[in-house]
């Protein structure tokens, strides 16, 4: 079985994938596949181009520019989306943290979904902690289907708004309940 984790941007995913981990399931990220596309030379080369930057580009300074200008995020995104799905769906992990699962459609490619969440309140602290500006955070996290929308197609629902020890119950939990 092949499950996608989904959810906001700061909401606990990789949290809940390094849980699974270390439960001794295999994990996939869909930011490591991410960083891969993008540390490619001719990926980087194009990606400079669509954003006017000669030479290399750096991921602050392309997220700084797509938060700036929606048309250069929708050509971006047509470039990169579809190398980072090549290798997610290459990889035979059965758990993958597949952050825009539903914005790119790939929610058929897994057996189920479970998303991930925190809550709107928690979620926003999180990322102000991360980027430092409240207006960058918000502005980051409407770029994204909002997590009600997500949770409403879910297998499972895993909450993050806890200590840890009562996530990685939670997790025990919906792994139980999915080997019956």
């Amino acid at each position: 079985m092949r499950v996608a984790l989904t959810g906001g941007v700061a909401e606990g995913k990789s949290t809940v994938l390094r849980i699974l981990q270390e439960m001794g399931r295999s994990t996939y990220s869909a930011d490591v596949a991410a960083r891969q596309v993008f540390s490619d030379e001719l990926v980087n080369r194009r990606l400079s181009y669509i954003a006017g930057v000669s030479g290399g580009l750096e991921p602050k300074d392309l997220r700084d520019r797509m938060f700036a200008d929606p048309s250069l995020r929708r050509k971006v995104n047509a470039v990169t989306h579809p190398l980072v799905m090549k290798l997610v769906l290459a990889s035979e992990a059965e758990f993958v943290e597949v952050p825009l699962l539903y914005e790119v459609c790939a929610q058929n490619c897994f057996d189920q979904v479970w998303v991930v969440t925190c809550g709107s309140e928690i979620q926003l602290e999180r990322l102000v902690a991360r980027v430092g500006s409240v207006e960058l955070a918000k502005s980051i996290i409407r770029t994204q289907l909002p997590t009600e929308v997500k949770l409403s197609f879910a297998c499972r629902v895993i909450r993050t708004n806890c200590d840890p020890e009562t996530v990685r119950r939670g997790i025990s939990e919906a792994l139980r309940a999915d080997s019956r």
